[in-house]
């Protein structure tokens, strides 16, 4: 069996067998090297490998070959260290989408798997129309490809389904399959929703995979949010409030500089429900956006909602979350709300999971001070692949205090983890301990 890579590991760039990194210890310096990540094929491993550059806070996946300088990796299969394994065992969306499936395919047709991984969708797409049906299914990633077949020839489907190790922009109509498909059945969802690349993916298929008026699995998603007070949330991402705390009178924020170090304006996926005593909740669920896929969606959207806040406090951030309709009549639902909503009986809870959580969106600084009753007005938009928020209050008979986002001034953006890092005391106390101690010594050399 192949070794397997993360999910959220697929590089948006298609890698040819010849492509090749050669990392030097020069050019890792100032680099953060996580453990590889091992790919294998019958002849050749190859691994992907996070570098994080710690003054930018960016990061990217880097392609090391089996004839590279490697530290020591896993021979065995990885499947089990990924979120493809916990994505399977998730069987909360298993079944809903099988009964969603089974309630869209109800007569022979073709129903096309866009990003169809270990197959499990084409499968229960092939079962519920029986021998007379086409499932044509695309898979870009090579080693999941592989996998993919060796599932559906345990399952004596390999003749059923028809996989392709392309993406689903490079298949063609008469040249890869016969002719346009009547279902789309996909899961191309990330945390965020659209981070996977779901619109344009969408788009495509509308204008040259799928008839017209075709039926979709899932039908239709709707993201929600909640604001927020956190005083957990806030030490992910505002270092120079955090340092106005500290007495160590090391301030790695200049004063007056509070925007010099910053995390990016983006939404970051987190297990809110594991923090839940660490959240003062500022205002009653709300419906941002919902996409509908039964039809193609547009590149870019935005939306204005009025929001109530219910206690006095501090907006600290959003947190959001989405619902997805499954099939068309609205009766099965998957969300990944936090515990602590309320929702509806045909929705349930799902079991603890990596592959999709909640998502933070940090406001600046302090955040915003609100009181009870005050009107919030949150301005939503979203891109092909992410949502970003501004959000101000209105205040009667004054100017309206307006906490927007798009600061164009940040010199430094960092990870929320690295800001709780360098804010918190007790580390900050034990490196400086460990500097005095350094630089006292006799032996001790500076430059």
């Amino acid at each position: 069996m192949n070794s397997l890579i993360s999910k959220t590991l697929i590089p948006p760039i298609s890698l040819s067998s010849s492509t090749r990194l050669t990392l030097t210890p020069n050019s890792l310096r100032h680099f953060k090297l996580h453990l590889p990540r091992l790919m294998s094929s019958d002849s050749s491993h190859r691994l992907f490998q996070l570098k994080l550059d710690p003054l930018t806070g960016n990061s990217e996946w880097v392609v090391i070959e089996d004839n590279d300088d490697l530290p020591d990796c896993p021979k065995e299969p990885l499947l089990a260290t990924t979120s493809y394994l916990d994505m399977l065992n998730d069987s909360c969306r298993n079944k809903a989408f099988r009964s969603a499936i089974e309630r869209t395919v109800t007569k022979p047709c073709h129903v096309l798997d866009i990003g169809a991984g270990t197959g499990l969708l084409s499968m229960m797409a092939a079962r519920a129309m029986g021998l007379n049906g086409t499932v044509t299914a695309c898979e870009s990633y090579l080693p999941m490809a592989k996998l993919m077949r060796k599932v559906l020839h345990r399952n004596r489907m390999g003749k059923a389904i028809s996989l392709f190790n392309k993406r689903s922009d490079e298949l063609e109509v008469g040249v890869d399959i016969p002719s346009r498909a009547d279902v789309l059945v996909s899961e191309i969802l990330d945390s965020e929703l659209l981070g996977e690349g779901l619109i344009p993916t969408l788009q495509h298929a509308y204008d040259k995979l799928l008839v017209e008026n075709p039926l979709t699995v899932p039908f239709r998603a709707v993201t929600y949010g909640q604001l927020v007070e956190s005083t957990y949330l806030w030490k992910l991402h505002d270092l120079s409030g955090i340092e106005a705390k500290v007495s160590d009178g090391i301030h790695l924020v200049p004063t007056g500089s509070d925007s010099i170090i910053h995390v990016k304006s983006r939404q970051y996926p987190m297990h809110c429900d594991a923090i839940r005593e660490e959240i003062k909740l500022l205002s009653e669920p709300f419906e941002i956006f919902e996409f509908d896929f039964w039809k193609r969606p547009e590149s870019n959207g935005e939306t204005k909602v009025q929001v109530k806040v219910i206690d006095d406090g501090n907006i600290h951030a959003i947190v959001s979350w989405w619902v997805l309709q499954l099939d068309r009549e609205g009766t099965v639902f998957y969300s990944t709300a936090p515990r602590w909503i309320n929702s509806p009986a045909n929705i349930g809870y799902r079991d603890w999971c990596d592959h999709w959580k909640q998502c933070v969106w940090f406001f600046r600084g302090k955040g915003m001070s609100v009181s009870r009753g005050e009107e919030v007005l949150l301005e939503a938009s979203h891109t092909e692949t992410s949502v970003s928020y501004n959000l101000n209050v209105q205040v009667p008979k004054t100017d309206t205090r307006q906490h927007d986002h798009n600061i164009r001034d940040f010199q430094l953006l960092l990870s929320p983890e690295r800001i709780a890092i360098y804010g918190d005391s007790k580390w900050r106390s034990s490196v400086l301990a460990a500097v005095r101690n350094a630089v006292s010594s006799p032996h001790a050399l500076c430059f």
